[in-house]
C-alpha cells in the first residue's frame, strides 16, 4: 500500500488507496512576493496563443490561451492540438529543480495556460493522452486569481473534491488519478482577474519532434 508523505503545508485532498489515486495541495508552495514576480513575468513575456481544440467532432476556439515550455524538441498533442515546447525560461528552472526533489522525477514539459477571467474555464477531462508517461504525476502551479478546481470519480456525477486554488499554490495529481478520475476548472462569471496555470508533465521521449529519444 502506497504511503503519501506530506510536508507541513500540504493537504491530502484525495486518498483512494484502492485505485492508487492521490491528489495533494500545497497552498504555500510559493510565497506572495515570489508568486507575484512569477505571475508578472509570465504574463509579460509569454506569447500566449489562441487554441481551438476538437470538441464534439469540430474545432472550437476557446477563451483561454496557451503556450508551452520544456526540453528541446518535446511536443504534446491533445484534442487535435499540438504544442511544441519552447525552451525553459530562466524563471521556471528553479521550480523544475524543486519539483524534481519533491516528487522524485524531473518534468520535461509544462503547459502554460492563461485564463483571462472567469468566463474562461475547462470542462471535465482526464490528462491521459498517449504522449504522457502513464502513471507519472502532474503538478499544477496556480498564479493570479484564485479559481475552483474540481475532481470527480469516473465520467458522471458531481465533484468529490472542490478546492479554491490560491495564488502560488501547487496541486499534484499522482498515481492512477488520470485513469479513474476527471477534473475541471469551472467558469466563474464573478471572477474578473486573470489566472496563469502551469501544469508540469513528464512526456515520452519518443514524442520528440525530430524523432530522437530522450
Amino acid at each position: 500500500m502506497k504511503t503519501i508523505e506530506l510536508r507541513a503545508s500540504e493537504q491530502l485532498l484525495l486518498d483512494d488507496h484502492e485505485r492508487g489515486c492521490f491528489v495533494t495541495y500545497d497552498p504555500n508552495f510559493r510565497g506572495p512576493r515570489d508568486a507575484d514576480v512569477l505571475f508578472e513575468r509570465l504574463c509579460c513575456d509569454t506569447p500566449f496563443e489562441r487554441e481551438a481544440p476538437i470538441m464534439f467532432g469540430r474545432a472550437v476556439e476557446v477563451r483561454r490561451r496557451t503556450y508551452s515550455f520544456g526540453d528541446d524538441g518535446i511536443r504534446y498533442r491533445y484534442s487535435g492540438v499540438e504544442r511544441v515546447a519552447a525552451p525553459w525560461p530562466a524563471v521556471l528552472l528553479p521550480i523544475v529543480d524543486e519539483l524534481a526533489v519533491r516528487l522524485g522525477l524531473r518534468f520535461n514539459y509544462a503547459l502554460c495556460l492563461l485564463y483571462p477571467d472567469g468566463e474562461a474555464g475547462i470542462g471535465w477531462h482526464s490528462d491521459d493522452e498517449r504522449d504522457i508517461v502513464a502513471g507519472a504525476p502532474i503538478a499544477s502551479l496556480s498564479l493570479g486569481a484564485a479559481r475552483d478546481f474540481q475532481v470527480r470519480l469516473g465520467k458522471k456525477g458531481g465533484a468529490c473534491v472542490n478546492v479554491n486554488l490560491a495564488h502560488g499554490s501547487l496541486l499534484v495529481m499522482a498515481g492512477a488519478t488520470q485513469t479513474h478520475y476527471q477534473h475541471q476548472v469551472p467558469k466563474r462569471s464573478r471572477c474578473t482577474s486573470p489566472r496563469v496555470n502551469l501544469t508540469f508533465r513528464l512526456l515520452r521521449g519518443d514524442r520528440r519532434v525530430d524523432g530522437r529519444t530522450a
